[in-house]
């Protein structure tokens, strides 16, 4: 859809509380909050059992009761031993990715973007939160945080980040790009001026090549509140501009983001 350029710029950081990973939380605004710390280190301590067998066997007979009693306790001792050995074994073991999926909180905003190369994000797990007005290239705000059954919109410019844990759980991020001017993305043109942009995606604006299907790289030009009549002339800088632009959408419609070519 072609649209226009109003009024530049918007305001997208406000902070907002931390919420529970075990259910669906939403966040209206973004947020500056950081992430936590990493998970520590479990000590085991081995348990040593002591007692003597024999010593029952040599004492006298109005000794007996007190050495059945210490043999009894020996066994006990050694009962419990393996009881806790067995609940040590059964611990699952550590998982940073999935720590790092639930640190993530609705109303941050992570400094990621999908590569182009399949589904593959610029990061393997979510890397600490960042300002949301920071000036990163590919920047996601963190609308909602649930489990397996959460459904993210999917609107232009809207993703969803999951992760499947060896516990069984999974972890979902509902995410809404931030546009930086002067980033690229990448896009596939078809001819015609015709082009399909990956809105998730960021790339070098001068690098050599491009992953497939893609075949072109995009600057962002400008970002504005999308006027009703907005269209692609609206994004020219001024009446001499001869240079080619597309618009896209974002925001259920709210705003408007500019393409060009890069180095144009």
């Amino acid at each position: 859809m072609l649209v226009g350029c109003g009024r530049k710029d918007r305001d997208a950081a406000s902070d907002q509380p931390g919420t529970s990973q075990d259910e669906s939380t939403s966040s209206p605004e973004p947020s500056d909050d950081s992430g936590g710390d990493e998970p520590g280190i479990t000590l085991e301590v081995p348990i040593e059992v002591g007692g003597d067998s024999d010593s029952g066997k040599q004492n006298s007979g109005s000794d007996s009761g007190s050495d059945s009693g210490s043999d009894s306790g020996s066994a006990t001792s050694e009962q419990g031993s393996g009881s806790e050995q067995k609940s040590e074994a059964e611990e699952p073991e550590p998982d940073p990715t999935e720590d790092a999926f639930r640190s993530v909180r609705a109303g941050d905003c992570l400094p990621i973007y999908r590569t182009g190369y399949g589904d593959d994000w610029s990061q393997p797990k979510p890397p600490e939160p960042v300002s949301c007005r920071g000036n990163y290239g590919g920047l996601f705000y963190v609308t909602r945080t649930g489990g397996s059954g959460l459904i993210c919109p999917n609107g232009l410019a809207e993703d969803s980040w999951r992760y499947s844990a060896r516990s069984g759980q999974t972890t979902t991020l509902c995410l809404k790009r931030i546009w930086v001017k002067n980033y690229c993305v990448l896009a596939i043109d078809s001819g015609n001026q015709r082009l399909s942009f990956g809105l998730s995606t960021a790339v070098g604006c001068d690098a050599d090549r491009v992953p497939k299907p893609y075949n072109r790289i995009m600057v962002v030009s400008d970002v504005y509140r999308a006027p009703a009549d907005a269209h692609a002339g609206h994004c020219k800088k001024n009446p001499y501009d001869t240079r080619p632009y597309w618009v896209v959408l974002v925001s259920g419609g709210e705003d408007m983001v500019c393409f060009t070519y890069p180095n144009t």
